[in-house]
């Protein structure tokens, strides 16, 4: 089989493929995606079955998350262009050492299927979609990191990403075998294929790694938190425009956020009114993964920021009992409150302000950490230096882990710092 990318996107975003009739198999405005899984059928003749069990696999697992489609997705996606243009196999007979050929490949794809940017899966011309001929199942990006230093550099260069640099993160690996388990899992329930051996493939895939040498979770360190928030809170002092941003950094941080409970979803939209007090106790409600509710108590530290937010907007000090205004107040006035994305800009133009002060003040390393912080990083800060203080199960509950185990993981191990001080004096 050929190493050149001659493939496609097979499967539309998450809003046009769940506005799709679920028994229609192909969209009438993608025919182009009926075409090219009719041609892969002169040497896989089962193309057309593996497509339509991946498109209910899709439809069953993922409909009450876009983060989840987008997931899954993708290594679905991948698998079946592999499967039927490298391999020449339909899915529903792959064994053991099929699976291993094909982790092979994704540890190290052909360049021809490697993009260097995030690109549309497709375009639409006279009121049909076509596929986006520079769209790839990889890419290579530059980290967030070293763009952020070329912008700063007083001599910035437009440093492009190179296919030859493509490494799969050990994370992402260990992805690619949840993903296809739970895959294998519907087609072995449906009748479709007659085992699932992702599990064995993965206890002995050579390509995995346990890496134990660093901490569970990426978080900041206490001065790298302190500039972030005294930076942003001077920066809001001066602009009232900023106050949003010191609020976001201190929900997400003091609350444990994930950036999805913060932001507006087609479900659910945080308001003031989730904020709600019980007697000398604040809490707050948020809506998280699996679509679970759960309520997070609010340090009383927290209500400060509280309240000087509601100030800016010309609200009241704290929030009123079932208060309808939105709990982050839209840029754009029609949108009823802030998407994922914007909070992460927000969020990220905080980090940024606290590294320009720590590059300034000579803390040049742990300026640099900060250009590579995603806003999860808050929640796992708070997270972290609160295990010191909090009960496991009273930190576990407000984190929303459904398992003790889960938290006691993350965030209650070995001070590296300590275990270095009680290992200097050992003797040879």
């Amino acid at each position: 089989m050929s190493q050149c990318f001659d493939a496609i996107p097979l499967f539309d975003s998450y809003h046009s493929f769940y506005a799709l009739d679920r028994g229609k198999l192909f969209s009438e405005d993608t025919p182009v995606v009926k075409k090219f899984v009719q041609s892969m059928t002169i040497t896989v003749p089962e193309a057309i079955t593996d497509y339509k069990l991946v498109k209910d696999f899709l439809w069953s697992k993922c409909r009450q998350s876009e983060a989840t489609y987008n997931a899954f997705r993708g290594e679905s996606e991948r698998f079946l262009l592999w499967a039927w243009c490298i391999h020449g196999k339909s899915i529903a007979i792959m064994k053991k050492r099929d699976i291993e050929a094909y982790i092979d490949f994704v540890v190290n794809p052909p360049k021809s299927w490697i993009g260097t940017q995030v690109c549309r899966r497709f375009s639409v011309n006279d009121g049909l979609k076509e596929a986006n001929r520079a769209w790839r199942p990889f890419v290579v990006k530059l980290s967030k990191a070293k763009r952020k230093e070329s912008l700063r550099s007083t001599t910035p260069s437009n440093i492009k990403p190179d296919t030859g640099d493509y490494a799969l993160a050990q994370k992402s690996l260990i992805e690619v075998f949840s993903n296809l388990s739970v895959l294998y899992s519907h087609l072995v329930e449906g009748d479709y294929a007659i085992g699932n051996v992702i599990a064995a493939v993965k206890k002995a895939c050579p390509n995995l790694t346990i890496d134990e040498s660093r901490g569970s979770v990426n978080r900041l360190s206490a001065r790298q938190w302190e500039y972030v928030l005294e930076s942003t809170k001077a920066k809001a002092d001066e602009d009232p425009n900023w106050e949003r941003h010191l609020f976001i950094i201190a929900s997400m941080k003091s609350l444990y956020l994930r950036v999805s409970e913060l932001s507006c979803r087609p479900k659910w939209t945080p308001k003031m009114g989730d904020f709600y007090q019980e007697e000398d106790d604040w809490w707050f409600i948020v809506f998280g993964k699996c679509n679970k509710k759960r309520k997070v108590s609010v340090p009383i530290d927290f209500l400060d920021y509280l309240r000087r937010y509601r100030l800016s907007r010309g609200l009241d000090d704290l929030p009123a009992v079932g208060e309808l205004s939105p709990l982050l107040h839209p840029i754009r006035q029609h949108n009823p409150g802030l998407r994922a994305r914007t909070i992460a800009i927000l969020a990220q133009e905080a980090f940024d302000l606290a590294s320009e002060k720590m590059t300034r003040d000579g803390f040049e390393d742990d300026a640099k950490v900060l250009l590579a912080t995603s806003t999860h990083w808050l929640r796992h800060t708070g997270a972290s230096m609160d295990a010191e203080n909090r009960d496991l199960k009273d930190l576990s509950t407000d984190l929303g882990h459904g398992k003790l185990c889960t938290t006691d993981k993350e965030y209650f191990h070995t001070d590296d710092k300590e275990r270095a001080v009680s290992g200097r004096t050992r003797r040879v």
